[in-house]
């Protein structure tokens, strides 16, 4: 049988090797936690998120088409100025900030909830919404 030695490199590289597998267990497992239910206030626009999704619609070119879609049980989203989209959810225990929420599609918002992000999905459960003037 043949004896086996390992080099002062070989050793090196599997250094390398198991601290870059550390690295990105511990940042996956930091992003899954991001937004796990801190308050966060962020300023956007209300978006049909089924037009969005599937064509881009946005602004106020698509106001009466957000309108009808959010009025027949589309999803809404928030659109920020950085270009990160929210998924906006309702609080089962306090509705009426979200559903107000719906006099407001293609308007700026300043929506203020809880964040939470599932699968890299991000949303934010609504607890406050501010029209922009």
């Amino acid at each position: 049988m043949k004896k086996v030695t390992l080099t002062s490199m070989d050793y090196r590289m599997g250094m390398i090797l198991f601290a870059l597998c550390c690295f990105v267990f511990f940042a996956s497992q930091a992003n899954e936690k991001d937004g796990d239910g801190e308050e966060i206030s962020v300023t956007g626009e209300v978006l049909d998120l089924s037009c969005y999704m599937a064509g881009g619609a946005k602004g106020e070119g698509h106001k009466g088409c957000a309108e009808k879609c959010i009025n027949n049980g589309m999803p809404m989203g928030l659109l920020t100025a950085d270009g990160k989209v929210y998924l906006l959810v309702e609080d089962h225990k306090n509705a009426s900030p979200y559903q107000s929420l719906k006099n407001h599609a293609a308007e700026q918002v300043d929506v203020t909830g809880k964040h939470f992000v599932r699968n890299g999905m991000a949303s934010i459960v609504i607890g406050k919404v501010q029209p922009k003037s």
